[in-house]
Parts: C-alpha cells; structure tokens; sequence
C-alpha cells in the first residue's frame, strides 16, 4: 500500500509539473507582449556535394551545433557547402528605431551577432505567424530576432539577416557613452528583424 501511495503521489507530481511547463515555455522576456516563439529551420548541404539536409532549433547557434555533430569539419566558407539558392522577391520597406516594447541591447553584443550571421549561406524557413518570431542570435542578453506576420510559413535566404539588423544598428544605436540599440526592420514580404534586449537564456 505504502508502495501504492507513493507512485500515486508521484504521477500526482508529475502531471502538476506538465501543468505548470507549458504556461513558463510560452512567456518570452525578449519579445513584445503579443508575439509567441517558434523555431528556427535551416536547409542546405553540410558535406561536398552532399544532398540538402534539414535542421530544426531555437536559434543559429543550436542549428549550426547539429551540423557539426553531423559533419565535424564543416565551414560556412566552403563554396561545395551550404549552397540552397532562394530567389527572394523581398525588398526593404521600412525601418523604425522606438519599437513597441522592445528593451535596449548592447550595440557590441549585436555587432558581434551581426559579424556571426553573416556568411551564413543556405535556405531558413519559420512557421506561420502572425507575430511569430525565431530568435537567430543571442548572447549577454542581446538578440536578434527574424518574425513573421504572415499566416502561412515563409522561407528565405539566410544571408539577409545580417544586413538588416546591420541598418538597425547604424540607425537606431544611441551614440552615447551607453552605446545602446533596438529596432526592427521591415520587408515587402510581411516579415521584419527585431534587435533588442532579451533575459532568456541569452
């Protein structure tokens, strides 16, 4: 009975936690109130000439950490790597420095986000939103964030993040001695890059 009791309590235990999981996993400190998170997906090639392969993770970092799993000596640099051309019909609508909600990150910290991003070849796709975000890069609690407003997936070009939270950062940074910045860019194609302060486990 003693053995009985105690199994109880602990499936008791456990089906309390699964209740309270969920409700802690879909509050986000880095993103304005109304915006949920969803991961990322990248595709291409991680061997010579290899087939495309697809990955899914909470960010760049994670994606990049399963290639290598797969494929230790892989390199973004390697030109029979990576290659998954996407014709992007997006172009640059506009760009606003004082989004809603959005906290100040470090101007180095996203620099150096920035400086990581770039190079990154090969096709990334999110699910559908609206206002659903992927996190792309993070660290000393400074991310960038790419978002979808459509209500279907998209998939474009990863190469294109760089450079639109590289326009944040020249347009919006404070130019103080807090060195400062959040923005968020948007494209023709209903999806826009946020930079901005974020706590979790960034």
């Amino acid at each position: 009975m003693k053995v009985s009791s105690i199994f109880v309590t602990a499936l008791s235990g456990v089906a309390t936690m699964a209740q309270i999981l969920p409700q802690a996993s879909s509050r986000h400190q880095g993103l304005p109130s109304g915006y949920s998170v969803s991961n990322l997906t990248w595709t291409g090639s991680v061997t010579k000439n290899g087939p495309d392969m697809s990955f899914n993770g909470s960010s760049f970092q994670d994606i990049e950490a399963q290639i290598l799993k797969v494929n230790p000596n892989f390199s973004w640099d390697d030109e029979n790597t990576a290659n998954v051309t996407i014709l992007t019909t997006s172009v640059k609508d506009h760009l606003t420095c004082d989004p809603n909600n959005i906290w100040w990150a470090q101007v180095f910290r996203i620099q150096q986000g920035i400086d990581y991003l770039k190079g990154k070849k090969g096709a990334c796709s999110m699910g559908p939103g609206p206002r659903v975000c992927t996190r792309i890069s993070c660290s000393y609690k400074s991310a960038i964030w790419w978002c979808n407003d459509n209500d279907h997936s998209i998939k474009e070009d990863c190469s294109l993040w760089s450079d639109y939270a590289q326009d944040i950062v020249n347009s919006c940074q404070t130019h103080d001695a807090s060195s400062r910045v959040r923005g968020q860019e948007f494209s023709t194609n209903n999806w826009n890059v946020m930079v901005g302060f974020d706590d979790d486990h960034c």
